[in-house]
């Protein structure tokens, strides 16, 4: 620890001196740090000496050393955040950091070094302080050497970099090395950390191979896998690591391993390896692997490596290999016992210690080394030596030097390409040039002609300057050889030019050989300089060289003479085990044997061969094929490609016999030489030979030599060197390519087909980026095309589609082609470009779509352009839209209405009013100046229509302000505050963390006291309570309540003080409304004026849609389907303002024509160009219905509608890109289709960056706030950062991926969205501070609407704008107005930004009030409740969401459809019912579970037993089965009641096939389980002879078929009652037809799905209901008394009711209360007792009961706090008394003194000294004789009288005390007084006798001083004294309400006691049940005299039906 210390302090003091470190002291204390691995106690606190209780004693002794520690860290911090980090990285490393001893390293890089391995790169991962770097390059063996090294803790890193300043060292995780170096490193080295940690490497974690997702798991695999990857082929890995490497169970990751390497050594350490450098014992291993990805089989070494193994008998889990070997573990002792975490392990241990196991160590590497290690496959780096060609006889080349000619000007473009082409061109002006350009060679001008009219191929024209064209003509680089002799044929001399670079990324041309071929001559080639060869390699004969390499032939297989088990295995190529012939031990090269130079290396890597097939096997097995006999398994796979290739090999045989009578053709006067494969001409030039030998193809891997272009990935198909191919190991730099071997006609056809995607690559691409179309690639596209489906057939027919899967882009191809009528046809993009829009509009009718148009295209209104397209003067246009466009000055330019007079209409309209005053002034005098006065008189009319739009004033009585609105300013927070404390408060905001700050200067009693809460564990004083008021929390406070058994406190929350802290804060914020009111009429006015220009100043357009015509809609067709004759103006207004805005809410109410508004919408906006390929996603029920409208709508729309067979998995790509490639009218698609689309990469980090940002700005305001905040939150916010980030990380990697892989959403070129049913993607993640709120939903979000924001986010982002969505729904707002800030979150971003609205908690601080309620819970304690209940300015909100929101109910719309007539039917309890709300009761009172018959409560159910109480009652109140089965049928039931009610409607309309829906999210339909609809379905078939299958579960439908089935059957009336849950039958079913009734068996948690429910009959359509039921349906709501249903239902319409005030507009208050019960909480004890009691008195009873216990409660916290301040003005007082007392005394002892003391001269007071015990009266004599006194005398603490000075005693006292551990005595001097003064605390001086003499006199000099002292301190506090005395005499506020409440409990009690008491008129039955009745019709909560509310109280009025008998019932 010691050494760790001084280590860092040295490294710190490097890092300020900036350098490193310069002598070997500095650097032996560096190499000292061994690090920290193992000392879990400095992750104990060790701040203060208190903190060393905590720590256990064995680990107390390094207290001290943690202490110095954490201080040295701090105090070379810059500051908290980086000593956070540091402190950070520490205790990361204590888990994982094991240092190595140097002699167990220098054992390891000597054994290499000896075995002849070389080293000119080296990697260290885990480097530490660097011991293995230091041992590896000791004594400069490895001049020149390249090290990376790696550390992730950042105080080691500092270490590492000042010890080895001249490596390069990164200080951070390994995981982050780039990809750029994979394999690139001789050498990787190092001690791997240890432990089950995960790594963050997406590249890992997304990998389909399991050992590498398993490998981020474990960081010791990880470090294997990694290394791996960085090393070279035939690189080594040597890492010691953990056990776990090779004990593992899972063999995954040993597997892998071995599959890419090969195993070198693998020896076991002792566990003492790491005792005397790490102070730690722990098992680890040393693994040697050597990188040979091209192995064939596995060795069984490596089968052992593979197995681990358990004794059954210890359990200790170990590995074969060490079985097999049992030599290779080092240790003298072995014994079964623990490792460090505790577990069954052999523990390993060296007598010797760490140099023995260096010793054996040294020893056993020798051996192993000498064994396995193929050094020749690290000297070769892995690569084949290349084989020379055959030696062909030289011929003589033309050489023929030109002199540079000056460069004429040319008529051509000057571009890089055309400048080769000239200079080219003048070198061969006789010869057909063929340019190499990309993957073509091009033809240009004359050349093309005359090339295209031989060889058949398409003439083209290209731009050439600004009115030039030239011609152009081309062909794929691969079919040169079926081109070239068609030119030579027809007399052309042909010269090729090949092309180094392109040269666009090159500003100087460079080209490679020229080769020319002319009739009747060999080709002659371009000079080029050859690279100097040494005559020695080029003469030495091949023979020679063979016989030479074979000496040292060997097959790489490490020698087994030792091995104990001589059966040997390997796996074959059908992955089999089989035995292998025992190997031969590889020979060591001598010192003096001659070395093979690399350039000359001929020995071929030994191939496995297999026997020849037999000629019957060779027949059957050549017989198969992929086109027409496919192989039906892996083996018959194999067979066939030996079977193929075996006849390849006989073919080409043949051929080459047949060769030597003919190898050249003689065709016309051209001599044309055959050869197979492509002509290259910058290789040797192909001439006549007489005798060539046979060319072997070369089939091995080998690095691509092409550009990496970004469409190349792992397994794309591409060409080179002639040959077909396949892509690995994909770089941005480089790749491996694979040939394949292929017979001609197929490498023909592939070769084509490569060509041809990769032009489409290109084309796609270079149009999505520039946004011009490129003719040139499109007509090379179609000519490879046409030319593929002449020879081959369509992309998608059957022998095509296999082989192109095998490409990685395979499917982007097959989706060139599409599937009409039958047959496959073009894509689009064959024709035009299809990521964007190339439509120009060039004439319309009228001038108000020429305004449209404008728009489009110039996003403002050009008159210019507009004249242009309706052929009419701009005067003329001006004047035909008037009304419409408005002249706005500040943009120089007319302004759409709708865009001028809408949004903030305030700050505009006073813009433009000074803009006509500046202009007014400036032209007074000289009018006519510059011709602005029309513009001035058309800017007043502008003004006029500004100020007339303008909303009503709010005024400063109308306004509710929040204490901590983000838009009022700071100041006034500060004054109030300031107001408020009596001292200066200021206050501060950052907006970028959304955090409030105070500070005050001067505190004072009201912060320290009045304002302040004193907790268990700290004091909440009453800035930290602002803080809170601020941001509207309350602070966590704790308290312990005793020990848990290892001595910690257990803390628990403190009710009491959160409660009397939330009273304070209460009380801050309430107080600053009331002192707003106090202030003057200008401060106000002021901040009126603020308000209302920020949020009051919005103003929505009246969009009027009439003008429209909506050409291409086909009316007919829609009246013919679907009765509809004409378009409603609701639904053409709604188009008018979605065109207009490009976007916005369509949020009108069921059956009122939403899916016409979006078939419209999307079609209008393509038609005129708003949206290029718009997109709309519908539920899965509903999107086959859209698809059907909008087809019928517009019958020849081009429509893409997305199927179930779509988006199987094997199509999905496909379906991808036909979005992508073809320029659809609309694409129409589910929402769970749109889901499974990939999403841009970019957009999706941006986004999560984004929120990613806001969690550490809201971490860091946790952490600042410390303890106020609870430990929940802040674990919720740290899990959400971790979370986030592996997202981004994930994310990021894939960006840097071939992203173009698939295609993601912004690559679709989508560019508007229609949501139908938006509500389902509500549920978007957000952030807030608010985590004990409830109702708010989880900030967490889904994955569904995460998506959605991405896509919407990528629009908008493109268009700059808001808005770029459509959202359509009936049901915006679901359940709360809090989803009113995620729709603007979705929409609206910029609009938020502008109001300071950045994150949830500054929305709600404006529009939101949150509550706490505070109440007893079963157990009797108090808890705190919170949630957004209140919402406040509710008409601003609603302006914001109605400027983009059109909103209609279907009687505003006009829609024929029935009216809604709800029944709430009344079903007494039955007797079981009765019973167990007794038990319910029961348990909510006790929490007994056991009462219900049912398991105790966990502990996670403890916290929602209330959830679970209400639960069970909405279960019991269903159906009793549902609690348990045991409970038997009753006929008075609900399933009974609901039965009869369904069988009288049923026979009431059984005539007209009347249809009924009964829903129920309860008890749904499951196949062989009771449930509550299978139950009615019971009742109606036995006990109403209800045929059967006229009842159907809308459950039963599996398939969309089925559904619609049923829903036609519905509408038909072949089905009578259907049955279903809200989800399944709530939405997309359009069977109202016949529907009369609706019964509700239980009722839904939200409002919307009410309205759903009901909607599916109450909308147009519905026949029946409008000819036989009065235009009505029923709709009946089941409610069993002393159940929650009624509750539950009223509480439902009162959201409602005022979600559509909100909505339209029509609320008359500016606050809304939502209630208080949710699906996510319950409901609360008290009022779910009153409710299941059955009295609804009782109910009001608990309400004021409950309040009279939180008040209580608060009273008694107030009380509490005046208690505490009562004692401090006490104390205070008491301390002033005592104070004033002893000033007395003191200066009566000063004026004794002053009256006898005697001064020199100077004024200094003479000694006047008397010591009883000494005769002598010098100075000196009796300072010595004090001095003795101070060191002699023992009072045994009693003050003993020594002398005098001017008649005051002295007195001296002894004291006792511990010096070194020794008890010894100190003495102190008193002078006695009125009290004791003492002068140097009462020390004598003992080395000055005069200093000793006048201690006396100076302690009376100090007196006065002293007094001073006394009087400033009372001063203080009686400053605090009246302050003191206010607090205390403060009444408590709520007194007056708490005593008013308790009498109306009084007054309650009273009545309820009146109304149970019997009743002397209740003597029968029948007056009985008419007292029932009047009591059900005056229910006792609505004759109550509390405050109406319309949580509790609805006003609505319900017709009831009891026991089939209607009467009149109103709901309480």
């Amino acid at each position: 620890m010691r050494d760790n210390i001084e280590a860092i302090r040295l490294a710190f003091r490097l890092g300020v001196a900036g350098r490193s470190a310069q002598n070997a002291e500095e650097r032996e204390i560096l190499r000292k740090y061994a690090g920290f691995g193992g000392l879990k106690c400095i992750l104990n606190d060790a701040n203060e000496l208190a903190d060393a209780a905590k720590w256990s004693k064995s680990d107390i002794e390094l207290f001290a050393p943690t202490v110095e520690l954490r201080r040295l860290i701090h105090d070379y911090s810059k500051d908290d955040k980086e000593f956070a980090r540091y402190m950070d990285s520490l205790k990361a490393s204590v888990l994982t950091a094991f240092y190595t001893d140097n002699r167990i390293v220098d054992a390891l890089s000597d054994s290499l070094k000896y075995s002849g391995i070389e080293v000119k790169s080296f990697l260290e991962p885990s480097a530490g302080q660097g011991a293995f770097i230091d041992s590896f390059l000791r004594n400069d063996r490895y001049p020149g050497v390249e090290v990376l090294a790696y550390e992730k803790d950042l105080l080691t890193g500092k270490i590492l970099s000042a010890l080895h300043p001249s490596i390069l060292t990164r200080i951070e995780g390994f995981e982050k090395i780039e990809r750029d170096f994979n394999g690139y490193f001789d050498v990787a080295a190092s001690n791997v950390p240890f432990g089950d940690f995960a790594v963050a490497d997406p590249a890992y974690a997304v990998s389909k191979e399991i050992a590498y997702r398993q490998a981020t798991k474990t960081i010791h695999n990880y470090f294997f896998l990694k290394a791996l990857d960085q090393v070279r082929e035939g690189g080594l890995v040597a890492f010691i690591a953990s056990q776990g490497v090779m004990n593992a169970a899972s063999p995954f990751v040993r597997m892998e391993l071995v599959k890419r390497a090969d195993l070198v050594a693998a020896l076991r350490l002792p566990n003492n390896t790491f005792s005397d450098n790490a102070g730690t014992d722990a098992g680890s291993d040393l693994i040697i692997l050597q990188k040979h990805t091209g192995k064939k089989a596995l060795s069984a070494d490596e089968e052992f490596f593979i197995q681990s193994v358990v004794d059954r008998g210890t359990k200790v889990p170990g590995n074969k290999f060490f079985q097999a070997f049992p030599q290779n573990v080092i240790c003298t002792d072995a014994k079964v016992g623990t490792d460090q975490y505790g577990k069954p392990a052999i523990v390993y241990y060296h007598d010797d210690g760490v140099d023995g196991i260096a010793d054996n160590l040294r020893k056993a590497l020798d051996e192993t080394l000498h064994l396995r290690l193929n050094l020749e496959l690290y000297n070769s780096n892995g690569v084949k030596p290349p084989t020379p060609d055959p030696v062909t006889p030289a011929h003589k080349q033309e050489v023929k030097a030109e002199a540079p000619k000056a460069e004429k000007k040319s008529s051509l473009t000057n571009t890089p390409l055309m400048q080769q082409y000239q200079e080219m061109k003048k070198k061969h002006p006789d010869a057909v040039l063929l340019f190499r350009v990309g993957d073509f060679y091009e033809i240009f001008g004359k050349d093309a002609v005359t090339a295209s009219e031989i060889l058949g191929i398409t003439l083209t024209r290209r731009a050439n300057g600004k009115d030039n064209f030239i011609e152009l003509a081309g062909f794929p680089h691969h079919a040169l050889d079926t081109y070239l002799p068609k030119l030579v044929r027809a007399g052309q001399r042909v010269a090729i030019c090949e092309q180094l670079e392109d040269p666009k990324l090159k500003k100087t041309p460079t080209q490679k050989v020229v080769t020319t071929v002319t009739p009747n001559h060999p080709p002659k080639t371009e000079p080029k300089v050859e690279p100097k060869t040494e005559p020695k390699e080029s003469t030495i004969p091949v023979e020679a060289l063979k016989a030479e390499t074979k000496e040292i032939e060997t097959d790489g297989s490490p020698d087994y003479n030792d091995n104990p088990d001589p059966r040997l295995f390997a796996y074959n190529l059908f992955g089999e085990l089989e035995p292998i012939g025992k190997p031969k031990r590889q020979p060591r090269h001598s010192e003096d044997a001659p070395k093979p130079k690399p350039s000359v290396a001929v020995k071929d890597i030994p191939v496995q061969k297999f026997r020849p097939l037999s000629e019957k096997e060779l027949e059957f097995y050549g017989s198969l094929n992929w086109e027409d006999n496919p192989p039906i398994n892996g083996f018959y796979e194999t067979m066939m490609s030996i079977a193929h290739r075996q006849m390849e090999e006989m073919r080409l045989e043949k051929e080459a016999q047949e060769a030597a009578n003919a190898e050249t053709v003689i065709e016309g006067n051209a001599v044309i030489h055959k050869t197979e494969g492509e002509f290259i001409p910058d290789r040797q030039p192909r001439v006549a030979t007489p005798k060539p030998e046979k060319v072997e193809r070369d089939m091995s891997s080998r690095p691509f030599s092409e550009d990496i272009q970004f469409f190349h990935h792992n397994g794309s198909m591409v060409v080179q060197d002639g040959m077909v191919g396949f892509l690995s190991e994909v770089r941005k730099n480089g790749a491996t390519f694979t040939p394949l071997n292929l017979k001609p006609e197929q490498e023909k056809r592939t070769m084509l087909y490569v060509t041809l995607s990769e032009t489409y690559q290109q084309l796609y691409s270079y149009e999505a980026e520039t946004l011009e179309p490129s003719e040139h690639l499109r007509e090379h596209l179609n000519q490879y095309y046409d030319e593929f489906v002449a020879k081959y057939g369509n992309l998608n027919e059957k022998q095509n589609v296999k082989f192109i899967l095998m490409d990685a882009n395979g499917r982007d191809a097959l989706a060139l082609e599409r599937g009409e009528n039958g047959q496959f046809v073009k894509a689009d993009i064959f024709d035009h470009p299809v990521s964007f829009s190339l439509d120009k509009v060039t004439s319309v009718d009228t001038p108000l779509e020429a305004l449209t148009a404008s728009l489009n295209k110039y996003g403002e209104v050009n008159l210019e352009y507009m004249s242009s397209l309706v052929d009419m003067d701009e005067d003329a246009m001006v004047e035909n839209l008037a009304g419409h466009i408005y002249y706005n000055p500040l943009v120089s330019n007319y302004e759409i209405k709708d865009r001028f007079i809408a949004g903030n209409v305030v700050a505009k309209a006073e813009a433009v009013k000074a803009w006509i005053d500046r202009e007014e002034e400036r032209i007074k005098g000289f009018p006519g100046y510059d011709g602005i006065e029309p513009f001035i008189a058309m800017s007043q009319d502008s003004l006029k229509a500004l100020e007339e739009a303008r909303p009503r004033r709010i005024e400063f009585d109308e306004l509710d302000f929040n204490f901590g609105e983000r838009w009022i300013p700071t100041g006034i927070y500060s004054a109030y505050m300031s107001h408020l404390y009596e001292t200066e408060i200021k206050i501060a905001y950052s907006s970028s963390m959304d955090e409030y700050s105070a500070d005050a200067p001067h505190k004072n009693m009201k912060i320290w006291e009045e304002f302040c809460v004193k907790g268990y564990y700290r004091v909440y004083d009453g800035m930290s309570l602002l803080k809170h008021a601020l941001h509207n929390t309350i602070p966590d406070i704790k308290k312990s309540i005793g020990k848990d058994e290892d001595g910690h406190d257990i803390k628990v929350p403190d009710n009491e003080a959160i409660q009397l802290a939330n009273a304070k804060i209460d009380e801050i914020r309430n107080g600053f409304s009331e002192w707003l009111e106090a202030q003057s009429p200008e401060f106000k006015e002021r901040l009126v004026d603020l308000y209302n220009n920020k949020f009051n100043c919005f103003v929505r357009p009246q969009y009027d849609g009439s003008h429209q015509t909506f050409p291409d809609l086909n009316m007919k067709i829609l009246g013919d389907r679907y009765g509809i004759s004409s378009i409603y103006q609701s639904q053409k207004d709604c188009i008018w303002m979605l065109k207009q805005n490009g976007g916005g809410i369509c949020d009108h109410e069921v059956g009122t024509g939403k899916t016409l508004i979006i078939c419209i919408a999307a079609h209008e906006m393509k038609r005129l160009g708003l949206a290029h390929k718009p997109m709309i996603i519908g539920l899965k029920a509903n999107v086959a219905e859209i698809a059907m409208t909008y087809q019928s709508a517009y019958p020849n729309a081009r429509i893409l509608f997305a199927d179930e067979k779509s988006f199987k998995a094997d199509n999905r790509v496909n379906f991808f890109n036909q979005i992508k490639n073809n320029d659809y009218d609309c694409v129409i698609m589910s929402h769970d289709q749109f889901g499974k689309i990939p999403q841009s990469p970019e957009m999706q980090q941006q986004i999560l960056q984004a929120e990613l940002d806001t969690v550490e700005e809201n971490l860091e305001v946790v952490k600042q706030q410390g303890h106020d905040i609870s430990r929940g939150m802040l674990k919720g916010l740290i899990k959400r950062k971790e979370n986030l980030t592996a997202k981004i990380a994930t994310i990021q990697y894939q960006m840097e991926q071939n992203k173009d892989a698939v295609v993601d959403f912004k690559q679709m070129g989508i560019d508007h969205i229609f949501v139908d049913e938006s509500h389902q993607f509500k549920n978007l993640m957000f952030n807030t501070r608010h985590d004990r709120v409830a109702g708010l939903g989880n900030s967490e979000g889904s994955q569904r609407a995460l998506n959605l924001l991405y896509a919407i986010r990528t629009i908008q982002e493109r268009t700059g704008k808001d808005l770029g969505a459509t959202f359509l729904s009936g049901t915006t707002i679901s359940n709360s107005l809090t989803e009113l800030y995620l729709l603007f979150k979705y929409l609206r971003p910029n609009e938020l930004e502008r109001q300071d609205i950045r994150c949830f908690d500054a929305w709600a601080a404006i529009f939101a009030k949150k509550t706490t309620d505070f109440e007893f819970n079963v157990t009797n304690n108090i808890v705190a409740k919170e949630r957004f209940r209140y919402f406040i300015k509710v008409p601003e909100l609603a302006a914001f969401y109605n400027e983009i929101t059109d909103y209609r109910t279907a009687e505003d719309v006009g829609v024929d459809r029935p009216e809604k007539r709800e029944i709430l039917h009344n079903i007494p309890p039955t007797p079981a019912q009765e019973a167990f709300i007794e038990k319910l009761m029961e348990f909510a009172k006790t929490c007994d579970a056991t009462i219900l018959g049912r398991a105790p409560l966990s502990e996670t159910e403890e916290k929602a037993k209330m959830l679970i109480a209400t639960d069970y009652a909405r279960k019991m109140a269903l159906d009793m089965r549902m609690i348990d089965p045991e409970y038997g049928d009753d006929p008075n039931n609900k399933a009974s009641h609901c039965a009869r009610m369904i069988a009288e409607y049923y026979r009431k309309y059984d005539a007209q096939c009347g249809t009924q829906f009964v829903f129920s999210d309860l008890s749904t339909y499951k196949p062989g389980e009771w449930n509550v609809y299978s139950e009615i379905k019971r009742k109606l078939i036995e006990d109403y002879g209800i045929p059967a299958h006229e009842i159907r579960f809308i459950q039963e439908c599996k398939t969309e078929r089925s559904r619609k089935a049923v829903i036609q059957a519905m509408n038909d009336g072949d089905v009578r009652v259907l049955f279903g849950s809200t989800s399944m039958l709530g939405t997309g079913v359009n069977a109202q037809r016949r529907c009369v009734t609706i019964h509700h068996c239980d009722t839904p948690w939200r409002p919307s799905d009410l309205t759903q429910r009901d909607g599916r009959g109450i909308r147009a359509g519905n026949e029946i209901a409008k000819l036989y039921a009065d235009n009505k349906v029923d709709v009946i709501i089941y409610a069993v008394e002393k159940s929650l249903d009624s509750y539950k239902f009223n509480l439902l319409h009162c959201k409602a009711t005022f979600i559509d005030q909100l909505k339209s507009g029509a609320l008359g208050a500016r606050t809304i209360d939502e209630g208080a019960m949710d699906e996510k909480n319950g409901m609360n004890f008290s009022e779910y007792m009153a409710i299941l009691s059955g009295n609804t008195d009782l109910l009001e009873k608990a309400k004021l009961e409950k309040r009279i216990a939180s008040l209580e409660s608060e009273r008694k916290a107030h009380n509490k706090g005046i208690s505490d301040s009562k004692f401090r003005y006490q104390t205070i007082t008491h301390d002033i008394a005592n104070n004033e007392a002893a000033i007395e005394r003191m200066k009566a002892d000063v004026a004794r003194y002053e009256a006898v003391v005697r001064r020199d001269k100077d004024g200094n007071p003479l000694n006047n000294l008397i010591i009883d015990t000494c005769n002598l009266s010098d100075e000196k004599n009796m300072g010595i004789h004090l001095q003795g006194l101070a060191q002699r005398t023992d009072t045994h603490g009693q003050y003993k009288r020594i002398g005098e000075v001017y008649g005051f005693p002295i007195s001296i006292i002894s004291e006792r005390t511990l010096v070194d551990g020794k008890e010894s005595i100190q003495n102190r001097f008193v002078v006695e007084g009125n009290y004791k003064y003492k002068f140097n605390n009462g020390f004598i001086a003992m080395s000055d006798t005069h200093a000793a003499c006048m201690n006396f006199v100076n302690a009376l000099e100090k007196i006065p001083g002293i007094i001073a002292q006394y009087e400033e301190r009372t001063a203080k506090l009686k400053v605090d004294v009246p302050q003191l005395e206010a607090i205390i005499s403060k009444p408590w506020g709520k007194e007056d309400e708490l005593k008013g409440l308790k009498s109306d409990l009084a007054a309650l009690d009273r009545k309820i006691t009146a109304a149970l008491a019997p009743k002397k008129e209740e003597q029968d039955g029948e007056e009985a049940k008419h007292s029932d009745s009047v009591q059900l019709i005056d229910s006792p909560s609505q004759t109550s005299g509390t405050k109406e509310s319309m949580v509790a109280e609805p006003r609505q009025t319900y017709p009831m039906v009891t026991n089939g008998l209607r009467s009149s019932y109103r709901s309480g």
